[in-house]
């Protein structure tokens, strides 16, 4: 008898274990993107789901735009209220929302998915997701006409979009440059671009503008390139200059292999300070810091030009090759260093290659660059005007000599100064740009 109630008991805590797991009452956990989307043509959107106590039974995702209401996803797993779910494991549901298949015109509407589990209670998980479906791409208007840009040069292109947007500018190439608000007018856009020197005829720029659900415009910019030649310049390298600028770069003593040192420098080195000066030129003002021609360094004999092609040989043999994106400019020694035109400092400090460095922002995307320096007299954050001291000139860096190397980028991309050292120049294909349009008599 006594073995019969310890058997009735134990068979009584059975079958309450099983009701309590049948009717336990955790609902699924949906992890899912929650916060608004803003979709164009096409967005991917994923849930999973997890039930821990007795198994993902159904999972179903629908869509509701005003009135109407659309299924995209009911699934079942296998299972029943009994053992629950055949396999407990995580469950994933991935759609592509196409609203133009879906018929879902433009505007708010809600992405709704629940879950369901097999407990007895049927615990069901919501979530709902803000959707806000904009098909329709960017409209641009191109307020400037027929242009003529030097090949390695800068031009700028004033242009209206009818909505905000995400990403605007000028593509040449693999090259992108940022637009900015029109310094005079706000319902218009500027940009500078550049056309570098290594870019094709092919590579003709042209406008984009391309909303947050992604919504793309692209115009092709009436540019006539003026094509040109670039110098070339043949370097001898010496064991006693390589040994000095790798114990000076490197630190510490030269190695036993100074040349592969030094060419380690020439190319490593080299592309890893201009990954640098591309993201210190990411953030420019959206203002115009500066106004007229640029300064060059006063009493300057120029020595390598822009986009100089130069053959590096040691031992009469090459060994490497590199291009010159800037102008040498060279005086007395230690000769003081005007700042080309107002801006705001945004580095100053050692830069590799270039040595001690000084870069100015001046709005618009626009910036110039000061290399080799012996002295630095001004400190990141700074403003500086036209003509002010900021350094004198050294031989830091990969300097062979004295000298200023001074470039001038646009959005990161280097382009030849000479233009921006013309005032005739900024007159003629900036100025009237920048400033408010002329009404037509009436």
């Amino acid at each position: 008898m006594r073995v019969l109630w310890i058997l009735l008991l134990v068979l009584a805590g059975s079958i309450a274990g099983y009701m309590f797991t049948r009717f336990e009452r955790d609902a699924p956990a949906i992890s899912t993107r929650t916060d608004l989307v803003v979709l164009g043509k096409e967005h991917p959107h994923e849930f999973r789901v997890v039930d821990d106590g007795t198994g993902v039974e159904r999972i179903h995702v629908w869509l509701e735009a005003g009135e109407q209401t659309i299924d995209l996803v009911d699934v079942s797993y296998p299972g029943n209220l009994f053992t629950g779910a055949a396999l407990n494991i995580p469950r994933a549901v991935e759609i592509a929302l196409r609203p133009e298949e879906l018929g879902v015109s433009d505007g708010s509407v809600l992405l709704v998915a629940e879950a369901r589990d097999f407990s007895w209670l049927g615990n069901v998980a919501r979530v709902e997701i803000p959707l806000l479906i904009d098909t329709r791409a960017p409209r641009v208007s191109l307020l400037t006409g027929l242009t003529y840009a030097r090949r390695g040069g800068t031009e700028l292109v004033v242009y209206r979009i009818d909505e905000e947007a995400e990403r605007d500018g000028v593509e040449v190439g693999d090259h992108f440059f940022r637009g900015y608000p029109h310094p005079q007018d706000p319902k218009r856009r500027v940009a500078f671009y550049a056309l570098p020197p290594g870019t094709t005829a092919g590579d003709q720029p042209r406008l984009v503008a391309e909303d947050r659900a992604g919504n793309r415009t692209t115009a092709g910019l009436n540019v006539e390139v003026i094509e040109r030649s670039f110098p070339d310049d043949q370097i001898e390298l010496s064991q006693t200059f390589m040994a000095s600028r790798v114990a000076e770069l490197l630190g510490g003593e030269a190695p036993d292999d100074v040349l592969e040192a030094y060419l380690k420098i020439n190319r490593d080195m080299r592309a890893e300070n201009a990954q640098t000066i591309k993201e210190l030129c990411t953030h420019s003002s959206s203002d115009r810091l500066w106004s007229g021609s640029f300064l060059q360094m006063p009493g300057s004999k120029v020595g390598a030009r822009f986009a100089e092609h130069r053959t590096y040989s040691f031992e009469g043999r090459k060994v490497d090759e590199q291009v010159h994106l800037g102008y040498d400019l060279s005086s007395t020694s230690q000769s003081e260093i005007p700042a080309a035109n107002d801006g705001v400092v945004v580095y100053a400090g050692a830069l590799g290659i270039y040595g001690s460095t000084v870069v100015i922002d001046h709005g618009l995307g626009l910036f110039s660059l000061y290399g080799h320096l012996s002295e630095i007299a001004v400190e990141k954050g700074a403003p500086v005007a036209r003509g002010e001291s900021i350094g004198r000139t050294g031989q830091t860096g990969l300097a062979g000599g004295d000298h200023l190397h001074f470039s001038v980028l646009v959005d990161g991309t280097f382009v030849d100064p000479l233009e921006w050292f013309d005032a005739k120049w900024i007159e003629e294909h900036i100025d009237p740009k920048l400033a408010l349009p002329v009404s037509p008599p009436s």
